[in-house]
Protein backbone atom coordinates (compact mmCIF):
# COMPACT_ATOMS: atom_id res chain seq x y z
CA UNK A 1 0.00 0.00 0.00
CA UNK A 2 2.48 2.56 0.64
CA UNK A 3 4.48 1.58 -2.42
CA UNK A 4 1.34 2.38 -4.15
CA UNK A 5 1.02 5.80 -2.41
CA UNK A 6 4.91 6.76 -2.81
CA UNK A 7 4.20 6.01 -7.09
CA UNK A 8 0.97 7.78 -7.22
CA UNK A 9 2.55 11.01 -5.01
CA UNK A 10 5.99 10.69 -8.02
CA UNK A 11 3.71 10.22 -10.72
CA UNK A 12 1.42 13.61 -9.63
CA UNK A 13 5.21 15.12 -9.14
CA UNK A 14 6.53 14.64 -12.36
CA UNK A 15 3.03 15.59 -13.69
CA UNK A 16 3.26 19.21 -11.99
CA UNK A 17 6.82 19.61 -12.80
CA UNK A 18 6.15 19.13 -16.71
CA UNK A 19 3.54 21.18 -16.51
CA UNK A 20 5.24 24.26 -14.73
CA UNK A 21 8.62 24.03 -16.23
CA UNK A 22 8.89 21.12 -18.81
CA UNK A 23 11.09 17.74 -18.45
CA UNK A 24 15.20 17.80 -18.69
CA UNK A 25 15.93 15.55 -21.60
CA UNK A 26 19.16 15.76 -20.09
CA UNK A 27 18.41 14.49 -16.69
CA UNK A 28 16.26 11.55 -18.54
CA UNK A 29 19.13 10.62 -20.23
CA UNK A 30 20.53 9.43 -17.00
CA UNK A 31 17.60 7.88 -16.21
CA UNK A 32 16.41 10.88 -13.49
CA UNK A 33 13.00 11.87 -14.76
CA UNK A 34 10.91 14.36 -12.73
CA UNK A 35 13.37 17.07 -13.06
CA UNK A 36 12.80 20.90 -14.58
CA UNK A 37 14.32 22.18 -17.64
CA UNK A 38 16.38 25.46 -17.19
CA UNK A 39 13.89 28.49 -15.97
CA UNK A 40 15.34 31.75 -16.81
CA UNK A 41 13.36 33.94 -14.15
CA UNK A 42 14.09 31.41 -11.36
CA UNK A 43 17.60 32.01 -12.78
CA UNK A 44 17.69 36.09 -12.79
CA UNK A 45 16.33 36.25 -9.39
CA UNK A 46 18.18 33.38 -7.27
CA UNK A 47 22.01 34.60 -8.60
CA UNK A 48 20.80 38.11 -8.35
CA UNK A 49 20.13 37.51 -4.77
CA UNK A 50 23.65 35.43 -4.07
CA UNK A 51 25.46 37.96 -6.21
CA UNK A 52 24.39 40.70 -3.50
CA UNK A 53 25.10 38.29 -0.79
CA UNK A 54 28.95 38.32 -2.12
CA UNK A 55 28.99 41.74 -2.60
CA UNK A 56 28.12 42.12 1.24
CA UNK A 57 29.94 39.69 2.96
CA UNK A 58 33.18 39.48 0.87
CA UNK A 59 35.70 41.79 -0.87
CA UNK A 60 34.01 40.39 -3.78
CA UNK A 61 36.04 41.69 -7.26
CA UNK A 62 35.51 40.66 -11.12
CA UNK A 63 37.90 41.72 -13.03
CA UNK A 64 37.76 41.55 -17.19
CA UNK A 65 34.26 40.15 -17.79
CA UNK A 66 34.20 42.14 -20.80
CA UNK A 67 36.73 39.49 -22.41
CA UNK A 68 33.59 37.45 -22.64
CA UNK A 69 32.41 37.56 -26.23
CA UNK A 70 28.81 38.25 -27.05
CA UNK A 71 28.40 36.96 -30.21
CA UNK A 72 29.02 33.51 -30.21
CA UNK A 73 29.33 30.64 -27.74
CA UNK A 74 32.13 30.54 -25.58
CA UNK A 75 33.68 28.03 -22.82
CA UNK A 76 34.76 29.80 -19.20
CA UNK A 77 37.11 27.14 -18.32
CA UNK A 78 37.94 28.10 -14.64
CA UNK A 79 39.95 26.60 -10.99
CA UNK A 80 37.77 24.98 -8.82
CA UNK A 81 38.07 26.00 -4.96
CA UNK A 82 35.23 25.21 -3.34
CA UNK A 83 31.64 24.51 -4.15
CA UNK A 84 30.86 28.22 -4.38
CA UNK A 85 32.18 28.31 -7.69
CA UNK A 86 29.78 27.77 -10.27
CA UNK A 87 27.83 30.24 -8.65
CA UNK A 88 30.46 32.86 -8.23
CA UNK A 89 31.15 32.37 -11.86
CA UNK A 90 27.97 32.67 -12.84
CA UNK A 91 27.26 35.98 -10.13
CA UNK A 92 30.27 37.26 -11.59
CA UNK A 93 28.84 37.68 -15.24
CA UNK A 94 25.13 38.67 -13.80
CA UNK A 95 22.50 38.65 -16.12
CA UNK A 96 24.16 36.66 -18.48
CA UNK A 97 23.73 32.71 -17.88
CA UNK A 98 26.00 30.75 -18.23
CA UNK A 99 25.32 26.58 -18.21
CA UNK A 100 27.34 24.80 -16.32
CA UNK A 101 28.22 20.85 -16.46
CA UNK A 102 28.28 19.21 -13.63
CA UNK A 103 28.77 15.55 -11.93
CA UNK A 104 26.30 13.43 -12.02
CA UNK A 105 26.07 13.25 -8.29
CA UNK A 106 25.12 16.23 -7.59
CA UNK A 107 21.91 16.01 -9.21
CA UNK A 108 21.03 12.82 -7.17
CA UNK A 109 20.90 15.13 -4.02
CA UNK A 110 17.67 15.69 -3.03
CA UNK A 111 16.22 19.07 -3.28
CA UNK A 112 20.01 20.30 -4.58
CA UNK A 113 20.04 18.58 -7.70
CA UNK A 114 16.06 20.02 -8.36
CA UNK A 115 17.66 23.60 -7.83
CA UNK A 116 20.80 22.41 -9.86
CA UNK A 117 18.83 21.58 -13.06
CA UNK A 118 15.99 25.21 -12.43
CA UNK A 119 19.97 27.14 -12.91
CA UNK A 120 20.51 25.64 -16.65
CA UNK A 121 23.37 23.01 -15.16
CA UNK A 122 23.43 19.57 -16.97
CA UNK A 123 25.15 16.35 -15.83
CA UNK A 124 28.47 14.25 -16.86
CA UNK A 125 29.59 11.02 -15.87
CA UNK A 126 32.62 11.97 -14.59
CA UNK A 127 34.92 8.74 -15.25
CA UNK A 128 32.84 7.83 -18.28
CA UNK A 129 33.03 8.58 -22.09
CA UNK A 130 29.77 10.57 -21.64
CA UNK A 131 28.75 11.75 -25.04
CA UNK A 132 25.19 12.67 -23.81
CA UNK A 133 27.26 15.31 -21.95
CA UNK A 134 29.10 16.05 -25.05
CA UNK A 135 26.54 16.70 -27.81
CA UNK A 136 24.76 18.76 -25.48
CA UNK A 137 27.90 21.15 -24.79
CA UNK A 138 28.38 21.39 -28.13
CA UNK A 139 24.55 22.01 -28.92
CA UNK A 140 24.78 24.62 -25.95
CA UNK A 141 27.74 26.53 -27.92
CA UNK A 142 26.40 26.12 -31.66
CA UNK A 143 23.26 27.97 -30.04
CA UNK A 144 25.64 31.11 -28.51
CA UNK A 145 25.35 30.14 -25.09
CA UNK A 146 28.00 30.75 -22.32
CA UNK A 147 29.33 27.04 -21.06
CA UNK A 148 31.01 26.52 -17.48
CA UNK A 149 33.52 24.19 -17.13
CA UNK A 150 35.45 23.53 -14.58
CA UNK A 151 38.28 21.24 -16.02
CA UNK A 152 39.60 19.34 -12.96
CA UNK A 153 36.29 17.91 -12.14
CA UNK A 154 36.55 18.49 -8.59
CA UNK A 155 37.15 21.10 -6.60
CA UNK A 156 41.15 21.13 -5.24
CA UNK A 157 41.34 19.71 -1.60
CA UNK A 158 44.77 22.22 -1.08
CA UNK A 159 43.63 25.43 -3.23
CA UNK A 160 46.12 24.44 -5.99
CA UNK A 161 45.59 23.25 -9.37
CA UNK A 162 45.13 19.72 -9.25
CA UNK A 163 45.32 17.09 -11.90
CA UNK A 164 42.42 17.94 -15.14
CA UNK A 165 40.61 15.99 -17.64
CA UNK A 166 40.15 16.27 -21.17
CA UNK A 167 36.89 17.03 -21.53
CA UNK A 168 36.51 20.78 -21.57
CA UNK A 169 39.41 20.85 -24.61
CA UNK A 170 37.95 18.28 -26.69
CA UNK A 171 34.81 19.99 -26.34
CA UNK A 172 36.12 23.23 -27.77
CA UNK A 173 38.46 21.05 -30.15
CA UNK A 174 34.98 19.84 -31.73
CA UNK A 175 33.06 23.11 -31.29
CA UNK A 176 35.50 25.98 -32.45
CA UNK A 177 34.38 27.52 -29.76
CA UNK A 178 36.77 30.60 -28.16
CA UNK A 179 37.62 29.65 -24.65
CA UNK A 180 37.90 32.31 -21.96
CA UNK A 181 40.32 30.76 -18.90
CA UNK A 182 39.26 31.85 -15.81
CA UNK A 183 40.87 32.56 -12.20
CA UNK A 184 39.31 32.53 -8.66
CA UNK A 185 41.26 32.81 -6.03
CA UNK A 186 40.01 33.30 -2.23
CA UNK A 187 36.79 31.17 -2.25
CA UNK A 188 38.37 28.09 -1.05
CA UNK A 189 37.93 29.93 2.36
CA UNK A 190 34.05 29.64 1.73
CA UNK A 191 34.73 25.88 2.73
CA UNK A 192 35.26 26.67 6.37
CA UNK A 193 31.78 27.25 7.17
CA UNK A 194 29.71 30.09 7.69
CA UNK A 195 31.80 32.23 10.10
CA UNK A 196 33.82 33.05 7.12
CA UNK A 197 31.23 35.64 6.34
CA UNK A 198 32.21 37.41 9.72
CA UNK A 199 36.10 37.56 8.01
CA UNK A 200 34.81 39.20 4.64
CA UNK A 201 37.29 37.18 2.93
CA UNK A 202 38.92 38.65 -0.19
CA UNK A 203 37.77 36.43 -3.76
CA UNK A 204 38.78 37.72 -6.82
CA UNK A 205 37.40 36.36 -10.13
CA UNK A 206 39.66 37.43 -13.61
CA UNK A 207 38.49 36.63 -16.92
CA UNK A 208 41.40 36.16 -18.92
CA UNK A 209 41.76 36.70 -23.07
CA UNK A 210 39.73 34.24 -25.52
CA UNK A 211 41.68 31.64 -27.61
CA UNK A 212 41.03 29.38 -29.61
CA UNK A 213 42.49 25.88 -29.79
CA UNK A 214 43.35 25.05 -34.06
CA UNK A 215 40.86 22.16 -34.96
CA UNK A 216 43.37 18.79 -35.81
CA UNK A 217 42.65 16.76 -38.89
CA UNK A 218 42.55 13.90 -36.82
CA UNK A 219 41.34 13.53 -33.23
CA UNK A 220 43.60 11.61 -31.31
CA UNK A 221 44.68 11.42 -27.39
CA UNK A 222 47.68 13.13 -28.18
CA UNK A 223 46.24 16.01 -30.27
CA UNK A 224 43.59 16.53 -27.24
CA UNK A 225 45.91 16.20 -24.70
CA UNK A 226 48.35 18.97 -26.52
CA UNK A 227 44.90 21.37 -26.61
CA UNK A 228 44.34 20.33 -22.83
CA UNK A 229 47.93 21.82 -21.89
CA UNK A 230 46.66 24.86 -23.41
CA UNK A 231 44.17 25.42 -22.07
CA UNK A 232 45.40 24.60 -18.20
CA UNK A 233 48.30 26.43 -19.35
CA UNK A 234 45.89 29.61 -19.77
CA UNK A 235 44.56 28.88 -16.52
CA UNK A 236 47.82 28.31 -14.66
CA UNK A 237 48.87 32.05 -15.78
CA UNK A 238 46.11 33.60 -14.70
CA UNK A 239 47.04 32.36 -11.09
CA UNK A 240 49.66 33.44 -8.58
CA UNK A 241 52.72 30.53 -8.00
CA UNK A 242 51.01 29.13 -4.85
CA UNK A 243 47.60 28.67 -6.81
CA UNK A 244 49.39 26.48 -9.61
CA UNK A 245 49.42 23.45 -8.02
CA UNK A 246 50.78 20.45 -10.46
CA UNK A 247 51.34 22.55 -13.12
CA UNK A 248 53.97 24.97 -11.83
CA UNK A 249 56.43 22.49 -12.60
CA UNK A 250 54.98 21.53 -15.67
CA UNK A 251 54.61 24.90 -17.30
CA UNK A 252 58.03 26.01 -15.33
CA UNK A 253 58.22 29.53 -17.77
CA UNK A 254 55.10 30.46 -16.44
CA UNK A 255 55.24 34.67 -15.30
CA UNK A 256 56.30 35.36 -11.36
CA UNK A 257 53.18 37.78 -11.85
CA UNK A 258 49.89 36.56 -12.12
CA UNK A 259 47.40 38.13 -13.99
CA UNK A 260 45.08 37.82 -11.21
CA UNK A 261 47.49 40.08 -9.22
CA UNK A 262 47.72 42.72 -11.68
CA UNK A 263 45.16 45.78 -10.92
Amino acid sequence: MNGSVTDIGRRLQRAVIRIAFGESPELLRVDMPGMPRPFLPWYLVSCGAIGLFFRIWSRWERVGVGHIPRDQGVILASNHLSSSDPTMLAAAIYPRWPKCMAKIELFQKPGVGFFFALSGAFPVKRFDADLGALREAERLLAQGEILGMFPEGHRSDTGALIEAHLGTALIALRSGAPVVPVAITGSERFRHGWRVFFQRPSVRIVFGQPFYLERPERFTRETTETAHLRVMREIATQLPAHYRGVYQERFADLPAAAAVDLP
